[in-house]
């Protein structure tokens, strides 16, 4: 544990504006190339992230939409066609609120409207939650408006962090990465095929307009939340300084709710956030140290419940008179809840990811529904959420998405302030905690003991991870016919690193981080302590070398 673990940053110790500004458009080392991983591409302001990073990706994503009719997913012959036929809308750009994703929207913009593609951004230049770029593409193109989008967001990671990502037609993350990062690692050697116009004139020309997405968002959320239930009690939300900043008094405007705003201001620096379990200055709602930033706030303002967000606002995070809320925990009462209040059809089903607690299986099978498994990403939702999979998907990381209540879609991606207004619901509509409702589930599935430990990883180590999680045969060789912890294995989901799942209800689940050096160490364990898990994970190390 870092000794700066809760404590709040000291002034000399935050990043500037004019700091990141210089990074952003004169980096003085070598660029590192584009590499999309989980959610775009990710780096930090200078090297990994510059104005060359993102024009680069923008004339990569204008080159792919002019030769398929679109950047977004793989498509059938057919629909391709049909995109190709179509005549392309406006890319909608949203961004958080770092002073990187500023200068990024700002490069995007000039790039799409140099190559002639008009631009529509949030009106007063503010930040743009990821959800609501979501909903903002799906609903336009019901109108057949044919849009597609770009989100400028580092996610939860520090203030000195950005990223880049594309969302199609479908409003979901784009999975079809692969040709983003080889075009535009062309375009980051030849530089002069890059076409650009000045901000100001784009706007002149009207390539660069401004438009509301926050309001059809808002007045639509009591199509997925039963606002009526929330409006007679009071609660707290906080956006921890990021892009949900203003949509919670937007809430209480439009529906009548009695929501108290913390740390409502947008945080581009972090000053007001406090420091993550390693020193770093996260916005992840889930962590006990990121959410000291606002402790004390359930007590004086006599709420039962207060709800925060991430950055870019596809995160929930909150507490309780429990405590602050365990995301796994929060899964499972979020979907017992759904099972019992919204009778969707009986063939939607639990989506979680690959480490996410399995009690949710449990859950499904005692409601007759079925229960499916996804890599990390959210991505690996969006065909479902379009689809009516499911009544849930979620991931251990604090993120989910849910149908409207009539269950049809509403976005596709995960969206951190509608699940703050649906823990508002079940509060309001049990009249129980959050933590005690899941205490109930605990009861009656047995407890299911859980924790993810990221563990700083030599390059070398990490490489060994994705070697093996690379070559299935490889791990199935050195794991057969062995007993992990006393216990036979079940089943190996290799891929997304490396699952071990034994019997009696204990996995483990090893992932190598996409943007740190890190190795993310999962482990659950049905019973009263994680002590067997915890033997198990070590001698998986052992048997695959990764000690």
């Amino acid at each position: 544990m870092h000794h700066l673990a809760g404590k709040r940053p000291k002034p000399e110790a935050l990043c500037k504006k004019d700091d990141i500004e210089k990074l952003y458009y004169n980096a003085e080392c070598e660029l590192k190339p584009v590499k999309n991983g989980t959610s775009g591409h990710r780096g930090k302001s200078g090297a990994g992230f510059s104005d060359l990073h993102v024009a680069a990706m923008t004339q990569a994503l204008v080159e792919i939409r002019n030769s398929r009719g679109t950047f977004g997913p793989d498509l059938s012959t057919d629909l391709m066609q049909q995109f190709k036929e179509r005549r392309p809308g406006p890319i909608i750009i949203g961004k958080d609120v770092r002073f990187a994703s500023d200068f990024a929207q700002r490069t995007a913009a000039e790039v799409f409207a140099g190559n002639g593609m008009r631009v529509v951004i949030q009106k007063g230049d503010k930040s743009s939650p990821t959800p609501v770029i979501s909903h903002e593409i799906i609903q336009r193109n019901i109108n057949d408006e044919n849009v597609e989008g770009v989100i400028i967001t580092a996610s939860h990671n520090p203030p000195d962090d950005a990223g880049y990502k594309s969302n199609g037609y479908d409003g979901g993350p784009n999975t079809r990465t692969n040709p983003i990062d080889e075009h535009a690692n062309f375009y980051m050697e030849v530089t002069d095929k890059i076409k650009r116009m000045d901000f100001d004139e784009a706007k002149q020309q009207g390539l660069i307009v401004e438009e509301d997405f926050c309001s059809p968002y808002v007045k639509d959320l009591a199509n997925v939340v039963r606002m009526d239930v929330i409006k007679g009690s009071g609660f707290a939300a906080t956006p921890l300084g990021g892009a949900a900043c203003g949509f919670y008094e937007a809430v209480n405007e439009t529906h009548g709710t009695q929501i108290e705003v913390v740390m409502p201001d947008p945080d581009p620096a972090s000053a007001e956030r406090t420091y993550d379990w390693d020193g770093k200055l996260r916005g992840d709602p889930s962590s006990k140290y990121v959410m000291m930033a606002v402790e004390g706030y359930l007590k004086k303002l006599n709420v039962p419940f207060i709800g925060a967000n991430d950055n870019d606002s596809d995160r929930f995070g909150g507490e309780d008179s429990t405590g602050i809320l365990n995301p796994n925990h929060v899964l499972c009462v979020v979907f017992d809840y759904l099972c019992k209040t919204r009778g969707f059809a009986p063939d939607m089903g639990i989506g979680r990811t690959i480490g996410t607690t399995h009690m949710l299986d449990l859950i499904a099978a005692d409601y007759g529904r079925p229960a499916y498994e996804v890599n990390v990403g959210f991505k690996w939702y969006v065909d479902g959420l379009k689809n009516g999979k499911y009544v849930l998907a979620g991931e251990e990381s604090a993120g989910f998405s849910l149908p409207r209540l009539d269950g049809s879609l509403w976005v596709t991606e995960k969206d951190g302030i509608a699940a703050v207004l649906l823990m508002m619901e079940i509060i309001a509509g049990t009249g129980e905690d959050i933590g005690t409702l899941y205490s109930q589930l605990a009861a009656r599935y047995g407890p299911h003991q859980y924790e993810r430990i990221d563990a700083a990883a030599t390059p070398e180590k990490k490489e060994r991870l994705m070697e093996l999680a690379a070559n299935p045969g490889e791990v199935e060789a050195l794991l057969q016919n062995k007993k992990i912890a006393g216990r036979s294995i079940e089943r190996l989901a290799i891929g997304d690193g490396v699952k071990v799942v034994l019997k009696d209800g204990i996995w483990v689940l090893k992932r190598p981080s996409g943007t740190e050096d890190i190795i993310k160490d999962y482990r659950e364990e049905r019973g009263e302590s994680l002590e067997t898990a915890a033997k198990a994970s070590e001698e998986i190390d052992y048997h695959l070398k990764l000690g």
